[in-house]
């Protein structure tokens, strides 16, 4: 056992060794591309243009006689999701030429925050562009930020490969996250600390629990990754309630009956335990001292927290930070199923540059009203103005606006660095005053602090039940909620969003909007909307809570069985 614990050690010590060294190639590359953006960015659509001219929406749109950006603008019109709904639906039937001439490898789910979940093509030429990215440059640029304490050590990486289901053509359903790690799977053991049985396990706290196990044997843990700080934060929260089992489980080097999970994958990853008896007594002598600060307490290597974070994720923070005591989280890389947009070289802010040969950008002006008449290219952006970002991928989207709004906060070399702001379709506006996830997260994070509340999760909609209407919240505390003010609680919330957002203040002064209303949820209730989420297909990783729940009936039954009466 010792001896294959060293060959792995020595084989996970030469990976990272390659992974950084070609990861300093890609940095030269990207360095080079982001000193010439907008030339850059042009030839990634032609070359788009190029290789998808044969294919039905090619010779639709005469890509083979568009030689600029402004034939292109005005030959193809901005698109969204729905214009694409029927030729998807035939590449997912195994039809080909269709959007694109590639093969689709699989398609991609979205998390379905915004409404409809949907079916984003992936294929070869559009992976291979986003994973040199995401599995080299991110890999390199954590090294630069802590190379001083680097020590080559395993990572916990909370990921799945749960394939959902395939096409009716026989083309997987995934998440983007899993289909990218079910692409180097074999070398998975050499980087993190889970097996792969654990990444196939569907029950999530199951899965949460095992990854904390083996991860809880690596003393040397280098980092801790999710896709999402939600996801990481709920990694804690069962590390905090189920401790005693898990020590226990390191004492014995078995897994305790009480795990759902199959008898299969039961005896596949026992027979990679061992007992630990020296392991789970320091563990338990820490956790006994309580779970502030945990982290660097048993692992004292463990040098950063690699997540998405920042905008409307901010209100996990301090809770991560709890358990962390303030550990760096870097937030490598800014992407979507549809493409991967931004990287970040700083682990201490959370700011991305734009790829510039990914995809093909434009940029709607926000202070224009949002109407994509004036589409502003890479190198034409303003620092301190807001953006929504369109794309063309290789996948077949092209001119699609993907939702999100951006601020630009300062360039890298001549490309643009940018805060991830909203999704244009969480908003409440119910009076034109445009409440959006920045606004929201501003107020509730300013409302929680005052009144020194331990938020678990929440959601939002709009209630025209009463005249004027107004905002219902739906907060899960940590707390007794028996115990809050409800009132107290409304009224400094209120006035937190009176100040996070202008418009609704004015709104509220001239009663157009009544004043917020709170409803309180019973412990547990966002672990079962997570739930219900994980069974329409969405990765258990990807799953993100939905701001405004409008039209989500599946969503507000949950709530509103959930609900503590007062």
């Amino acid at each position: 056992m010792l001896k294959e614990s060293l060959i792995t050690s020595i084989v996970s010590k030469m990976l990272y060794k390659v992974s950084i060294d070609g990861g300093a190639l890609v940095k030269r590359k990207f360095n080079k591309s982001t000193e010439n953006c907008r030339k850059v960015n042009e030839e990634v659509l032609y070359k788009i243009l190029k290789k998808n001219s044969r294919s039905e929406f090619g010779k639709k749109f005469n890509f083979q006689n568009i030689s600029s950006v402004q034939d292109y603008k005005n030959e193809v019109p901005l698109t969204e999701y729905s214009y694409y709904e029927e030729d998807i639906q035939r590449m997912a039937n195994g039809e080909k030429n269709i959007l694109i001439c590639e093969d689709v490898e699989y398609f991609g789910h979205t998390s379905g925050t915004t409404g409809k979940q949907k079916l984003i093509p992936s294929t070869k030429s559009s992976r291979k562009n986003a994973s040199k990215y995401m599995a080299l440059l991110t890999n390199k640029f954590s090294y630069d930020n802590f190379k001083e304490k680097w020590n080559y050590g395993k990572g916990l990486m909370i990921a799945d490969i749960v394939m959902t289901t395939y096409t009716k053509g026989g083309i997987p359903i995934c998440s983007a996250t899993s289909g990218g790690m079910k692409g180097i799977k074999h070398i998975l053991p050499y980087l993190y600390t889970s097996p792969i049985e654990v990444m196939t396990i569907k029950d999530k706290e199951s899965a949460l629990y095992l990854h904390l196990l083996f991860g809880l044997l690596e003393v040397k843990l280098l980092y801790i990754s999710g896709v999402f700080i939600s996801n990481v934060l709920d990694l804690f929260r069962v590390l905090e309630s189920r401790h005693k089992d898990l020590v226990l489980d390191i004492r014995k080097g078995r897994i305790n009956r009480n795990l759902n999970i199959d008898e299969g994958t039961r005896i596949s990853l026992n027979k990679l335990l061992t007992p630990n008896a020296s392991r789970a007594d320091k563990l338990e002598e820490e956790f006994k001292k309580g779970f502030k600060g945990i982290s660097s307490r048993i692992w004292p290597n463990l040098l950063y927290i690699a997540t998405v974070a920042g905008a409307n994720f901010s209100i996990y923070d301090d809770k991560v930070n709890y358990y962390t005591d303030s550990l760096p989280i870097y937030s490598p890389a800014y992407a979507a199923t549809e493409a991967m947009i931004g990287i970040n070289p700083d682990a201490y802010k959370i700011k991305y540059v734009i790829i510039p040969n990914t995809v093909f950008y434009e940029f709607i002006p926000i202070s224009e009203g949002g109407t994509g008449k004036n589409t502003l290219l890479i190198d034409e952006l303003k620092v301190g103005e807001k953006y929504e970002i369109v794309v063309t991928n290789y996948a077949g989207l092209y001119r699609y606006k993907i939702g999100d709004v951006i601020k630009v906060v300062g360039f890298y070399n001549n490309c643009p660095e940018i805060e991830f702001l909203y999704r244009k379709n969480q908003v409440l506006n119910m009076a034109a005053e445009k409440t959006n996830e920045e606004h929201l997260t501003s107020a509730i994070r300013s409302t929680v602090k005052k009144l020194d509340l331990s938020l678990v999760d929440y959601t939002t909609m709009p209630d025209n039940s009463v005249t004027p209407g107004r905002y219902i919240f739906y907060f899960e505390f940590k707390d007794n909620a028996l115990r809050i003010n409800i009132n107290l609680l409304e009224a400094t919330l209120d006035s937190e969003l009176r100040k996070s957002n202008l418009a609704f203040d004015r709104a509220r002064n001239n009663k157009r909007l009544g004043r917020v209303k709170v409803i309180l949820l019973a412990p547990n209730t966002f672990n079962l909307i997570k739930e219900q989420l994980f069974s329409q297909g969405i990765s258990k990783n990807q799953i993100k809570i939905p701001r405004v729940v409008t039209n989500n009936k599946t969503i507000l039954d949950i709530i509103n069985e959930n609900r503590i009466k007062i």
